[in-house]
């Protein structure tokens, strides 16, 4: 009696200990299998929060007084905004040098100082099989849509990448602060918005089944059609990018300053970024991962897929997310609503 007493009262002190950690995170974007041995492993529970867009999650961590958020999965720019603003810790506090050794030299101040380099991957179209005989080449694709793609293209709802179809076949930087550049690539968005079927992140699209019918090819990440693919339980969507270029991005892995739950964080954080656990998550989301230790442990085929690792030819037609200024984001952000409301308005 007195030994089953001594287990049920150990039962329970481990349950005591058992914390749940938040994650707020694109949808598909951590591999179910790596947080189930996660938490398996050290007894706690993972939960994640979902956003669809840069400025969701910004809302999120603007108003996020309640420390349950703990990580926080975002673009480099929006970790040195809301790092030097207070709210993510900087590297020097996780006090943990290993973690950052393992991540290949190229990318170790991309999130300026406050997260660890989780995965990168490029900016391009999705497209059903079905619909196309070939891989869209261009970015015209979009911009001048042929009469039976009218009424089935997805845009993204983002002050940065929304206007990049149209900059990018314009030869200009994605980043301009350019007031022309940006109107006029403002007008070239807003001439194929009739043409538009949703705004919605393609993978939440899919989730809708009037949308998930009619969308034939969308604004997306690469990875993006894997997810999209396992949600309708067919390959039906393949992802390319455009001859005139791209954005590459990078997302960081980061810990909220007000978390209770940092050392569980890390915790999390160092099991990530095993190679084994780096490789196997990055392949199953469909997104590159910047440890080459990792990588090589990748299968041959997910290691040679492009669309994944691009070409050199394709990787120096990538341009890099910036900061912008205050004036720049608003304008851009104006710029974006009002297409949405134009949108809205059909």
């Amino acid at each position: 009696m007195k030994l089953l007493l001594f287990f049920i009262v150990l039962a329970l002190a481990a349950v005591a200990r058992s914390e749940t950690l938040t994650v707020l995170n694109w949808e598909e974007f951590l591999s179910q299998k790596v947080v189930e041995e996660w938490q398996k492993k050290s007894g706690h529970t993972l939960n994640q929060i979902y956003y669809d867009n840069d400025e969701d999650r910004d809302r999120i961590l603007v108003g996020h007084q309640d420390r349950i958020i703990d990580l926080v999965i975002s673009d480099e720019t929006a970790s040195k905004f809301f790092g030097d603003s207070g709210r993510f810790l900087s590297l020097a506090e996780f006090g943990d040098a290993q973690i950052m050794s393992r991540i290949d030299p190229e990318w170790h101040e991309t999130c300026n100082g406050y997260g660890v380099p989780y995965l990168w991957g490029t900016l391009g179209v999705v497209y059903r099989l079905d619909r196309f005989s070939e891989a869209p080449r261009s970015w015209q694709v979009l911009l001048q849509p042929s009469p039976a793609l009218q009424g089935h293209i997805g845009l993204m709802e983002d002050y940065v990448d929304l206007l990049a179809p149209a900059l990018l076949s314009r030869g200009l930087p994605v980043n301009t602060a350019d007031t022309d550049h940006l109107k006029a690539a403002f007008d070239d968005m807003a001439r194929i918005v009739p043409h538009v079927l949703t705004f919605e992140y393609a993978i939440s699209a899919v989730d809708n089944p009037e949308l998930a019918q009619a969308l034939h090819i969308a604004m997306a990440y690469s990875g993006d059609q894997d997810a999209m693919n396992e949600k309708l339980g067919k390959t039906l969507w393949a992802y390319t990018t455009l001859e005139e270029g791209s954005i590459a991005w990078v997302d960081c892995l980061a810990i909220m300053k007000d978390s209770p739950r940092r050392n569980i964080a890390l915790d999390f954080i160092r099991y990530l970024y095993q190679p084994e656990v780096a490789a196997q998550n990055a392949e199953a989301v469909y997104a590159a991962v910047p440890m080459k230790e990792a990588k090589q442990l990748q299968s041959i085929a997910f290691q040679n897929d492009r669309t994944v690792y691009p070409s050199a030819a394709d990787m120096a037609k990538l341009q890099r997310y910036q900061p912008m200024d205050a004036a720049t984001i608003l304008r851009r952000n104006r710029m974006t609503s009002s297409l949405v409301k134009l949108h809205e308005s059909k």
